[in-house]
């Protein structure tokens, strides 16, 4: 009798340590990394060759089904099946549907051998992207935002995690645009006192990527209620929508690498900051001029 064969029979006797209801209900929310490393040391010497072998490919579960994951650790198909579902999961589907789940969510998932196609296919991503990317401002009424943002007294830009960076270049550009551009939170600080002043003269654009924090849709539901005006730049992943908001553009952050990229959304910051520009040409370009001069006379920027 083989050590498989061995391992699979005596696993048979060990039906009656599958998770209770109680049990699964409690390892539902865990990841499948979580699960392994919580029980590896209680496994069969079979189980845990597919743990081992999981823990250091997890990345790439999605994409296996379960008599490949069989060929490549050397144990058999049901030995395969009795470990995800000792691990709560009711077969290896489930399993693979969660891993293929966090990619969606924002989760940086790696493959250990990239592909050598892998800038193509990224090409090939990124010209998606930055077609539904324009395809998305197509559907925005341009003429009535860009007045009301070019028209607020006061500007504020929001933005948290990996969409901080997005307001902080929208500011950069519109600060060569206009005044009373600001960007929230500040380090370290809150948002309430600055949220409360918003009034019916001033404008909101919130960037709300996936990967979003705690409270963020509560903050929606806040602005959806202000009397200021809102652009909401989100990818899709945020289905609901507050009411109040006025205007939504989506942006995709799909990419065949471990991580969003972002690539669409800074050409969406380039275009609506230009259409700004546009709507009020003279004194965008009064402005520019002003800055530029600045620049000239503090000697901040150099040549090179």
């Amino acid at each position: 009798m083989t050590q498989a064969t061995r391992d699979d029979s005596s696993a048979s006797a060990t039906d009656s340590e599958m998770p209770s209801r109680a049990a699964a209900a409690s390892l539902a929310g865990q990841s499948l990394h979580q699960r392994l490393t919580h029980h590896l040391e209680q496994l069969t010497p079979n189980e845990q060759r597919i743990a081992r072998f999981l823990l250091a490919h997890q990345d790439e579960l999605a994409l296996y089904n379960a008599a490949e994951l069989s060929r490549l650790t050397h144990v058999s198909k049901a030995t395969v099946s009795r470990l995800f579902r000792r691990l709560g999961y009711q077969d290896f589907r489930e399993a693979r549907d969660q891993a293929r789940s966090l990619r969606h969510a924002g989760v940086p998932v790696v493959s250990s051998t990239p592909t050598p196609d892998h800038h193509q296919r990224h090409y090939e991503q990124e010209c998606r992207n930055l077609r539904q990317a324009l395809a998305a401002l197509d559907m925005l009424d341009m003429e009535a935002l860009g007045r009301t943002l070019a028209n607020a007294e006061r500007l504020q830009i929001i933005g948290f995690r990996n969409a901080y960076p997005l307001a902080l270049h929208l500011r950069q550009q519109l600060l060569q645009l206009r005044g009373q551009v600001a960007v929230l939170p500040q380090p370290g600080q809150s948002l309430g006192e600055e949220v409360a002043r918003l009034s019916a003269n001033d404008a909101v654009v919130i960037f709300a990527m996936r990967r979003r924090p705690q409270g963020l849709a509560r903050l929606l539901g806040w602005l959806g209620q202000a009397p200021c005006t809102v652009l909401l730049v989100c990818d899709d992943s945020l289905s609901e929508i507050p009411a109040g908001i006025e205007h939504v553009l989506r942006c995709p952050l799909d990419s065949v690498s471990a991580f969003d990229s972002y690539a669409a959304a800074m050409s969406q910051i380039n275009l609506l900051a230009t259409r700004l520009l546009h709507d009020d040409l003279v004194a965008g370009r009064s402005q520019i001029r002003r800055v530029t001069d600045t620049f000239e006379s503090l000697e901040e920027l150099g040549d090179g």
